[in-house]
């Protein structure tokens, strides 16, 4: 879908005026010296939800629901999923809301926060092709391989999709837009900001939370300058100089943790990080590219007077009250050999799941997060199949 873009200066102004998300989350593309393509996200929320990992198999009913709790879109997969979960964010959920997952074809699902969505009306549309946003996520990656699939799915209108309130993010229709990646390094964005389904191609491979995705795009205009190369001499009038340390080249590199800031700075790594040889090193090197995303806890401290307005939802809703975010979370995607990767806050290391070894299981499973973290080596797909 074609975007014209308005002048990074006007959509400035706009983001003044746009309310803050609750949580802060980073997702980006990094492709290896071949091309294959790998993708990396870190999970920064004010509460501890998602906190299990679920299996679907292919063949797995997934049954939507309408604005009125009536049976929506119903659907069998066609393609196994993993994913980290959410259980029970709306009272007539009938299975868990996917927040990062992966399928058997190696096409990949990012939720991010973004605030001021506004919900396609959905009323006159037959009731079986009414999805919730939940389940967007169930459907997309149970029913295609690759975003292109997905993006001609959502054109045709095969779907008509909603927006529910969720009472743990406080008022208003879902606050989320949705990244997709496939095994081409092909990407899209998924945003309701209209009250409208769009969809945005993603040539940049990175999504971070609001402003929308066009005005990041459009920002980026601003950064043409950032390159890798340091430049360590310079002279001043007669005074010559030489720099004693390398770096200076990130000095204009945003070092704040807000959504604008993080994504000029994922770009950057993304862009020039070193292209790995190998599949392994390239798990190695995205892996020290998303610890530059990882935030322990206190070090961004909002005041209970003084919260932003995302997190004054959220303390004024059923959900936790917190003060700080932080990197839950994070995931690591080989999107080529189905590897998957997770670390938590509560440990050092990553798990590794292989989707591929999941196969011989025909109902979903769940393992939580607690199990995750008592895992004490490196492959843990064991966990769904003990």
């Amino acid at each position: 879908m074609n975007k014209t873009y308005i002048l990074p200066v006007v959509l400035a102004l706009i983001a003044l005026v746009l309310p803050p998300r609750a949580s802060a989350c980073t997702v980006l593309l990094y492709t290896d010296a071949k091309g294959l393509p790998y993708v990396g996200r870190t999970m920064e929320f004010v509460g501890s939800v998602p906190d299990r990992m679920t299996y679907y198999p292919a063949g797995s009913r997934i049954e939507s629901v309408t604005p009125g709790g009536q049976p929506g879109k119903t659907f069998d997969t066609k393609y196994a999923i993993l994913a980290v979960t959410a259980y029970g964010l709306v009272p007539d959920a009938k299975q868990d809301t996917l927040h990062e997952a992966t399928n058997d074809q190696g096409l990949t699902f990012t939720t991010n926060s973004l605030s001021g969505n506004k919900s396609p009306d959905v009323a006159g549309v037959p009731a079986d092709q009414v999805l919730s946003g939940l389940d967007l996520g169930t459907w997309a990656l149970g029913n295609f391989a690759t975003v292109a699939e997905v993006k001609e799915a959502l054109a045709k209108k095969e779907v008509a999709v909603w927006l529910p309130e969720i009472p743990f993010l406080g008022d208003g229709d879902m606050p989320v837009h949705f990244a997709l990646f496939d095994r081409t390094g092909a990407g899209i964005v998924i945003e309701w900001t209209d009250g409208e389904t769009t969809v945005y191609d993603n040539p940049v491979g990175v999504l971070t939370n609001n402003p929308p995705f066009p005005w990041h795009l459009a920002n980026m205009q601003n950064y043409a300058y950032l390159t890798n190369i340091d430049k360590n001499r310079g002279r001043f009038n007669k005074l010559e100089v030489q720099a004693d340390d390398s770096g200076g080249n990130m000095a204009s590199l945003p070092g704040v943790e807000t959504s604008p800031g993080r994504f000029v700075k994922a770009a950057y790594y993304s862009t020039f990080a070193h292209k790995a040889e190998t599949p392994e090193q390239a798990i190695f090197t995205l892996g020290h590219v998303m610890n530059n995303f990882d935030r322990p806890k206190d070090i961004s401290k909002d005041l209970e007077g003084d919260l932003p307005s995302g997190e004054r939802s959220m303390a004024a809703s059923k959900g936790p009250k917190s003060i700080s975010e932080v990197t839950d979370w994070t995931v690591l995607h080989d999107l080529t050999q189905g590897h998957f990767y997770l670390r938590t806050i509560n440990a050092l290391n990553f798990s590794k799941f292989d989707i591929n070894k999941l196969s011989v299981l025909k109902a979903p499973k769940v393992v939580t997060l607690d199990a995750v973290n008592a895992n004490t080596q490196l492959d843990a797909t064991d966990l769904f199949l003990n």
